[in-house]
């Protein structure tokens, strides 16, 4: 069975036959906050292939369109977007940003630029966040 029906079905039964069985307010409680906390993780589970394989497509446009932007830019930045490409998760574009901005979005357009390719993929990851969240 796949993990995130798994996760489904214990939510539900918590929902539906564990919480209202339970006489003590508090205990009760707990049990309906359990199902809502498996229903989201079974939402996260059964949506990460999905969003792994986003995420790897929104890294492999956005790197090499970096590299072009960037192809000038000063030793600290060069290393971040090494570092990013490398980790190739949006998580690790974070170090890159800190540097884009050290190096001054209104020094360098080219800082700026690189900051507009990769603010869509920062909007995309957020995106994927809420879908687990809703």
């Amino acid at each position: 069975m796949d993990p995130g029906e798994l996760l489904r079905r214990l939510s539900s039964k918590l929902r539906s036959e564990v919480g209202p069985a339970v006489a003590d307010e508090y205990t009760r409680t707990q049990a309906f906050m359990a199902s809502v906390i498996l229903g989201r993780l079974a939402r996260q589970v059964s949506l990460a292939p999905a969003h792994a394989e986003a995420e790897r497509a929104d890294l492999d446009r956005l790197h090499p369109a970096l590299e072009a932007v960037l192809a000038g830019a000063p030793p600290a930045v060069v290393e971040a977007l090494a570092e990013a490409r490398t980790a190739r998760t949006v998580d690790a574009l974070g170090p890159l940003i800190e540097e884009l901005y050290r190096w001054g979005i209104d020094a360098d357009p080219s800082a700026a630029r690189a900051l507009d390719r990769i603010r869509p993929v920062l909007r995309a990851d957020i995106d994927r966040r809420m879908e687990i969240a809703s």
